[in-house]
């Protein structure tokens, strides 16, 4: 089992939070171990904005219990009416993200008041402080690693794309076309979670860009990008489940697929396309019926023109930040395909 480094600086940050509140005799002292755990999130702006946000609600906590058990008593149904009053309050103002923290503070507050002897809030805002600027100070140390897995899924995506593209021209060329239903569905929802994935990291990395501004452009976008053209490769299998594979106009989509993954390859490996031409040549208004071919045999491929190029318009307007691919890799990995 691998453990990620998000455990690892948990694991840190508990144990030096704990440590810290025995060094200052806080009682309970583990209270600190808990607290810091909730500061290591996945990006460092999430834990600052959670550390504001729990130091907030943790003082509020704090003095309510406090109150409540100096002036009425540490009755458990004291205990249940703070901890509806704190809820109540933090629904009201949308602050849920903090609204457990605050309720355990407030219990632990009431409930220690007696063995602390009216420190208890002290003893509980200090653990909440301890845990959270602990568990922050971790995360700032090593950052979280976003940029990588965001670089493999990038990858992936684009490769996977390219792929679907070889099998659609591997089944005209065999004059077959794989049922939309399950197969092909299948692959395309692999390739969607592989863009969702990346869409959240992308996301991530955004909320700590304050860190480092000199950071290349965020190809967050590029997510998009690739989710439409895997939403034109959709549009093209489906068009293709109705085309007529014994027409002439089947080779002229072959040849159209491959000239589209080989330009993509060139912009995965950074250069310029003309993508005007090959708009203009799949222009669905030039298919003319040839011969007999009747004119409805035409429009499954007159739609999966028109879908080829959305997808040719879709990465033609990349501007590439990383070079995913090495162009002797991406010839091998075509070679090696119409090998199999």
């Amino acid at each position: 089992m691998l453990v990620g480094l998000r455990v690892i600086k948990t694991v840190i940050a508990i144990a030096i939070s704990i440590s810290v509140a025995r060094l200052l005799n806080l009682e309970p002292d583990h209270f600190a171990g808990i607290i810091s755990m909730l500061a290591v999130q996945p990006s460092v702006y999430r834990s600052l904005k959670h550390t504001l946000s729990h130091l907030a609600s943790a003082l509020f906590a704090a003095l309510l219990g406090i109150g409540a058990a100096l002036v009425i008593g540490n009755y458990s149904i004291v205990i249940a009416g703070v901890a509806l009053l704190v809820m109540a309050i933090h629904v009201r103002l949308r602050k849920t993200a903090s609204l457990t923290l605050a309720v355990i503070v407030a219990v632990n507050t009431i409930g220690t008041s007696d063995e602390l002897h009216g420190n208890a809030a002290y003893h509980q805002l200090m653990l909440v402080i301890i845990g959270m600027l602990v568990g922050t100070a971790v995360n700032l140390i090593r950052k979280p690693v976003h940029r990588e897995r965001e670089e493999v899924l990038l990858m992936k995506s684009e490769s996977m794309l390219r792929t679907m593209l070889y099998y659609i021209q591997y089944d005209l060329m065999c004059s077959r076309m794989t049922p939309y239903k399950p197969q092909m569905r299948k692959q395309i929802e692999e390739v969607r979670s592989y863009i969702e994935t990346g869409k959240e990291i992308s996301g991530l990395i955004r909320e700590d860009r304050w860190l480092n501004r000199n950071e290349p452009v965020e190809p967050g976008d590029l997510f998009r990008t690739y989710e439409t053209m895997l939403e034109r490769i959709r549009d093209l299998v489906k068009a293709l489940q109705k085309a007529d594979l014994s027409c002439p106009e089947r080779s002229r989509l072959i040849r159209a697929i491959d000239l589209t993954v080989r330009l993509q390859e060139r912009v995965m490996q950074g250069g310029k396309i003309h993508s005007e031409l090959m708009l203009k040549a799949l222009r669905p208004e030039l298919l003319k019926p040839e011969g007999a071919v009747p004119a409805y045999t035409l429009f499954p491929y007159y739609q999966a023109y028109e879908a080829l190029a959305e997808y040719v318009r879709e990465f033609a307007g990349i501007k590439q930040t990383f070079l995913f691919v090495s162009s002797r890799s991406i010839v091998d990995g075509r070679d090696a395909f119409f090998k199999i």
